[in-house]
């Protein structure tokens, strides 16, 4: 049986999730999506008052050439770009890509049934299982983020080698600290957000004391 929020808050606590909840969603995506278009146009304005230098311009691309050495997606992508050049050529007759694009289904899949399986705990204290694994997870995520995205250079014999870590980190010294502060954050969100959820639910019922 899933939670039943109306007998775990009071009806002062609760607000109808349409179209509240839908509104606030809303406001987030258009003001992500603000802040990405200002990205993404700020060279360019910049270049027009009169700030040269913040404009990148790139050679088009060469469909007969070969794939330059070293290139890499966006960040973004790059922990999935690694996990797929992890996977084996041919396992159990199933073409690597295909193992690895159907293995990352499977694990999408499970992050969308998560809250579907966790309502059921909702008023429960996490355990050590829960969190040994969102750890992992997220432990996990940041390796391959970081290992996909080391710079490689093409070696004597014209394979690509993995440039010193001590020249990545010199490199790149903001993602990794930012990398550090975003895993500090997320944490304290969460811990923050259960101790709101335990505050709510442990808060004395105003009726309780009244007289009868």
């Amino acid at each position: 049986m899933g939670a039943d929020y109306k007998k775990q808050y009071r009806p002062d606590q609760l607000e109808p999730f349409w179209p509240n909840e839908i509104i606030k969603m809303v406001v987030v995506v258009l003001c992500t999506l603000a802040v990405i278009m200002f990205f993404a146009v700020l060279p360019v304005l910049l270049d027009m008052i009169g700030v040269h230098g913040a404009m990148h311009g790139e050679e088009p691309a060469n469909p007969q050439g070969a794939t330059p050495a070293g290139i890499k997606p966006e960040w973004y992508f790059l922990a999935v770009y690694q996990y797929l050049r992890l996977m084996p050529t041919e396992l159990f007759g199933i073409s690597g890509k295909t193992l690895g694009v159907l293995s990352q289904g499977v694990g999408i899949a499970a992050v969308v049934l998560l809250p579907f399986w966790y309502r059921r705990r909702a008023s429960r204290r996490p355990g050590w299982v829960y969190r040994l694994i969102v750890t992992a997870g997220l432990v996990g995520f940041l390796v391959l983020t970081i290992w996909g995205g080391w710079p490689e250079t093409q070696g004597p014999d014209g394979g690509e080698e993995l440039i010193p870590f001590k020249d990545y980190l010199h490199q790149k010294p903001t993602m990794f600290i930012l990398f550090g502060v975003a895993l500090v954050v997320f944490y304290f969100l969460i811990w923050r957000e259960r101790r709101m959820i335990r505050q709510v639910l442990d808060a004395p019922d105003p009726g309780e004391g009244a007289a009868p």
